[in-house]
């Protein structure tokens, strides 16, 4: 009866992983925490000026998404190699995310009437940036691409990997558990900050753009570059 009971859990831990779930509720704690505090932060990280407000602005982004994933990746002795960060098929990872925030850009652009491919433009800490001047402006415009871009893609990818192992599966695949959760979870999540259905849409698809490319090509960079690409695009 014993034995019959060990290899019950075993299978189940083997289908289930209990630290990917804890993993999950760690950083949607955390990221929930932020949403809460941030009403009381606004005041000042909107009427900020300088780099000192994209800093700000960027540091809150960080604490937000970036700094639970990495360290609970530091606690579990995780690689980002672990999660696709590598150099195998970069260049059809990288080749996917521009094909895929082409399609995104030119929807957006569509619905809106207006052509917007410019990444980011719309994103406060960027404007803040670029009214600094050279060549604050640029140091500027580099910390918002890494907080806005690699940071929160790689909150989706890090996010739909522990969905994949809490889950049992391996990941890959268009449909893979992660790349629908992360895409759902994108889209409700602009819901509920107050972007409505349309960001329901737009979100929903950028989160499936950044999930999916490391399920179908085995590189995250993709990933994470498509964020970059289609947050906040704006007209020039």
């Amino acid at each position: 009866m014993k034995r019959r009971t060990s290899s019950s859990n075993t299978e189940l831990n083997s289908r289930f992983s209990i630290s990917a779930i804890l993993d999950l509720a760690i950083i949607l704690g955390v990221l929930a925490l932020c949403i809460l505090v941030l009403p009381f932060l606004n005041p000042f990280l909107r009427h900020g000026h300088g780099l000192a407000a994209v800093l700000a602005a960027a540091a809150f982004q960080f604490l937000a998404e970036g700094v639970a994933p990495f360290a609970l990746m530091a606690v579990r002795g995780e690689a980002f190699s672990s999660y696709g960060f590598t150099r195998s098929n970069i260049g059809i990872s990288l080749g996917f995310a521009l094909l895929l925030a082409l399609f995104y850009d030119a929807a957006l652009s569509w619905h809106s009437g207006a052509l917007l491919w410019i990444p980011l433009l719309r994103q406060p800490a960027v404007r803040t940036a670029l009214s600094v001047g050279f060549p604050l402006s640029i140091l500027g415009v580099v910390i918002a691409l890494l907080a806005w871009g690699f940071t929160e893609g790689f909150f989706g990818i890090y996010f739909a990997r522990k969905v994949n192992l809490a889950w049992g599966h391996d990941g890959t695949g268009w449909f893979a558990p992660g790349v629908l959760a992360f895409a759902l979870f994108n889209g409700i999540f602009h819901v509920m900050v107050g972007q409505g259905w349309e960001g329901f849409i737009s979100s929903f698809a950028s989160g499936y753009a950044i999930a999916v490319i490391p399920a179908v090509t085995g590189n995250a960079w993709g990933g994470a570059l498509v964020q970059a690409l289609t947050d906040a695009v704006g007209r020039l």
